[in-house]
């Protein structure tokens, strides 16, 4: 523990090893320059403790999206003249709208959608009990358009996490609700 004393000659700190004496005009001084020095420690320790957390992987670099994200949508039905069809029109919730064209991460049960391991759907049930099968909502899958490294085969119900750039289809029959563009595998 440091202990300090004042006399006419200035102030001097009594520390257990050393004796240390300091003028009175240079006590000011140091003690200016010491409490600007304590008012950046917790700058730099928040700023030290985030850069650690990103370098363990920690705090992703890119947000893991959970599949109760993906349920902030609303379904009306549409007719289209040009198809001759009916079919579901998504209205995305403001929530999920943060992360379109943003590069998020998900983690599902990997369903197949052709036998050469091209097409497939992270959904967020196994396949006994998917969107495909009416167990679930069209918010619990999500298209998967793998990058060319990525594309192989993956066994059905196969639990991974893949990253990619979440894009939302409000319209385009050919693609479901969730697309996630250039997919890779975590």
């Amino acid at each position: 523990m440091v202990e300090a004393r004042t006399s006419k000659k200035g102030t001097y700190f009594c520390p257990s090893i050393t004796i240390t004496m300091i003028y009175q005009k240079n006590f000011k001084t140091l003690f200016s320059i010491t409490k600007q020095r304590q008012k950046n420690i917790p700058m730099k320790i928040g700023l030290s403790l985030l850069l650690f957390l990103l370098w363990m992987g920690i705090l992703p670099a890119q947000p893991q999206i959970e599949w109760t994200t993906l349920a902030d949508v609303k379904f009306e039905q549409v007719f289209s003249e040009e198809l001759g069809i009916s079919y579901d029109e998504a209205t995305f919730g403001p929530f999920i709208s943060m992360f379109e064209e943003k590069e998020v991460k998900i983690t599902g049960y990997m369903i197949p959608l052709d036998g050469m391991g091209v097409s497939y759907v992270l959904s967020r049930n196994p396949n006994a009990t998917c969107f495909f099968c009416g167990g679930a909502g069209p918010e619990t899958v999500i298209e998967l358009e793998l990058l060319p490294s990525a594309i192989g085969r993956y066994k059905l119900d196969d639990f991974r996490t893949f990253k990619g750039i979440l894009q939302l289809n409000k319209k385009n029959v050919d693609h479901l609700t969730y697309v996630l563009k250039d997919a890779e595998p975590l």
